[in-house]
């Protein structure tokens, strides 16, 4: 039975796999260190075969065809092998540097592109040259007021609005005669004896936000001697300035005979009952901002001798159809409300208007800070020539409150650039704000 089993256990077939073969010699000495010497030169004949077939196929990059085919003819040719040369290594680094600097006069290099493109940016191109803007000026001195400037002042201030109904905000002094200022004076004066008597006492002065001297023409301080007595007395416990009126109170009077009166306005309670808040002057007899409530009040219209109107609100309405020339623009103060599409029709409504020297154009929304200002600065930069920061700072020596939202003032800084062919106005300067 054992005979039996290892017969049949002898018939099973085996796996092919690859057999490793094993070979054990003795070592003698002299057999081991002829073996290592004919091991060392294999090494080193494989070694140098290998470096001469990567230098074949490294020159026959460079040789002609000719070469090519003469060593395709003798297949059984043995080559030397050799190391590369420093002649092979510099032809080989100069041809790469050659194509280099030629790739890079087709291309430049990338420290050359972002130099140019960080120089185009610096050195933007110049602006076009612009017509210089002929917006009126005050044409008075800096320590004088002209009567508009008064006239809106006393409405809306020099910061702040209605302020002139405030007792202690405008202290005017009349320094003509008694008989002169009993006559007719501007309204809530007060004649200069009075102030020096102590009708108005000299330790309110301080309060006063703002402080105007006229006489009867205009003349300077130092020739008048009643101003001179005024300034020596009210100027002991400071260094404040007193401007005085161009052109005195003829001046004012012949402008705005409606703010000159012979009552005695002083109190809080005289102020209600007497004051009238009246539009801002822009264009002396010619152009009024103001409010929609001011358009509605006839005495208002009359005493500026209204003759057109832009209304561009929704919540006031053209109550005076039958004797003055409206244009009503119906729409809200948002900044998604594009205005730009009126700024031309507005323009050409004020300038029609303005032909004739007796015409004169009030321009409200509500409250006469965003909507009414942005035509008026429209018509202020297609007319004199002006940018948005120019016009700006004109209408706001004006009327301060004046304040167009950021959508249209964004719109104006597009027309600016409609009249100029360039963006002169920024619009995070902080003067709009």
């Amino acid at each position: 039975m054992p005979g039996t089993r290892a017969i049949e256990r002898n018939n099973v077939p085996l796996p092919v796999t690859a057999q490793k073969t094993y070979t054990f010699t003795a070592r003698i000495p002299s057999q081991c260190n002829s073996m290592n010497r004919n091991n060392l030169i294999g090494d080193k004949v494989s070694r140098k075969s290998n470096v001469s077939s990567k230098n074949l196929s490294t020159t026959t990059l460079t040789q002609n065809p000719t070469m090519l085919s003469s060593r395709r003819s003798h297949p059984n040719e043995v080559s030397t092998p050799r190391g590369r040369s420093n002649t092979d290594v510099q032809s080989v680094t100069s041809s790469a540097n050659g194509l280099k600097q030629q790739q890079q006069q087709l291309n430049g290099s990338g420290s050359d592109k972002s130099v140019n493109h960080n120089q185009q940016q610096r050195q933007s191109p110049p602006p076009p040259p612009k017509t210089e803007c002929t917006l009126p000026s005050s044409g008075c001195q800096a320590e004088c007021v002209t009567p508009s400037k008064l006239f809106n002042m006393m409405g809306y201030g020099l910061q702040n609005q209605y302020l002139f109904m405030h007792v202690h905000y405008l202290y005017l002094i009349d320094c003509r005669s008694r008989e002169d200022f009993n006559q007719s004076h501007i309204i809530t004066a007060i004649h200069w004896e009075d102030a020096l008597s102590g009708n108005v006492y000299i330790s309110l002065v301080e309060r006063f936000s703002e402080i105007v001297l006229y006489d009867a023409k205009g003349v300077s301080p130092n020739t008048s001697s009643e101003m001179r007595r005024i300034v020596s007395r009210f100027s002991t416990s400071n260094s404040r300035t007193y401007p005085t009126l161009a052109g005195g109170f003829e001046a004012f009077r012949l402008s705005f005979p409606f703010v000159c009166t012979q009552s005695d306005v002083r109190s809080a309670v005289d102020r209600e009952k007497f004051l009238t808040i009246y539009p801002s002057v822009v264009l002396d007899n010619q152009l009024y901002l103001g409010t929609g409530n001011q358009a509605a009040n006839w005495k208002i219209v009359r005493d500026l001798k209204i003759t057109h109107i832009i209304n561009i609100s929704i919540e006031h309405q053209c109550v005076f159809n039958d004797k003055i020339k409206y244009l009503h623009l119906e729409l809200e103060d948002s900044e998604d409300v594009y205005l730009k599409d009126c700024f031309r029709e507005a323009v050409q409504f004020i300038e029609s208007a303005l032909e004739n020297p007796s015409n004169r154009v009030l321009v409200h929304c509500h409250l006469g800070i965003s909507r009414s200002t942005t035509l008026v600065l429209a018509y202020l930069m297609k007319t004199y020539h002006a940018t948005v920061h120019e016009a700006f700072r004109f209408l706001r020596h004006r009327r301060p409150i004046v304040c167009p939202n950021t959508g249209f003032l964004r719109q104006l800084i597009e027309f600016e650039n409609e009249l100029y062919a360039h963006v002169y106005t920024d619009v995070n300067d902080p003067i709009f704000y």
